[in-house]
């Protein structure tokens, strides 16, 4: 289904099916960030051409997927968004929590910073710097969303969670299992579930991978 076909009442059930509760405000919001992506996508490269017209019906619905595995009043970080996804949508449907937009191209950053004015998210800031770059963000919970291999990202990404806190990778089943035990033990990891679904609307198969990070062990004397 295409996203000029979806109207509020689908939408609202199709996220009802990821637990997640959507209000017209929700989506007029949401519609209008959609409409921003495609404005912009056609003078900096947000998202492929293919799919401007599935924005909707498959890009935000596939970034709200996650919302049930964030804890509420979470200090979230979305790391390489890009165009925002997941951060922005769960940002509108989220009010609860705090959001850290991580993106390493300037004129991607320049395009957030425009969406947050636009769409008064004034819980979301926008970071322009490479994820491992940064000093540590001290995160509930940190979103990569198909951003590259696991072992790359998991090293770009795991400083960034608190003790205690989620690194939750956004993966595609049918991709290589590129899991790497010994890394995730090395940087204080551990697997806590797999969730496998079927996005609704589109029917692209998804992955999330949870894992949580442990605290430091004590140095012993």
């Amino acid at each position: 289904m295409a996203d000029r076909q979806l109207e509020f009442e689908p939408f609202m059930n199709a996220c009802r099916q990821l637990g997640v509760e959507i209000t017209p405000e929700h989506f007029s919001i949401l519609c209008n960030y959609v409409n921003l992506v495609r404005d912009w996508n056609k003078h900096i490269n947000l998202v492929s051409r293919q799919d401007t017209g599935r924005l909707l019906s498959y890009h935000v619905i596939d970034s709200l997927a996650v919302s049930q595995l964030i804890p509420k009043n979470a200090r979230c970080c979305d790391i390489g968004t890009g165009a925002g996804l997941p951060g922005i949508p769960l940002a509108i449907t989220r009010p609860d929590i705090q959001m850290i937009l991580v993106e390493s191209t300037k004129k991607k950053c320049h395009f957030l910073n425009k969406c947050l004015s636009a769409l008064s998210l004034g819980s979301t800031v926008v970071i322009n710097e490479r994820a491992e770059a940064l000093p540590p963000l001290n995160c509930d919970v940190i979103l990569s969303r198909l951003t590259g291999p696991f072992r790359r990202v998991i090293r770009q990404t795991a400083h960034h969670a608190r003790n205690g806190g989620l690194v939750i990778m956004f993966k595609n089943p049918a991709a290589r299992n590129d899991l790497d035990g010994m890394l995730i033990d090395r940087l204080r990891l551990e697997i806590l579930h797999t969730v496998e679904l079927l996005l609704p609307v589109s029917g692209v198969p998804r992955r999330f991978v949870v894992l949580r990070r442990r605290q430091a062990s004590l140095a012993t004397s």
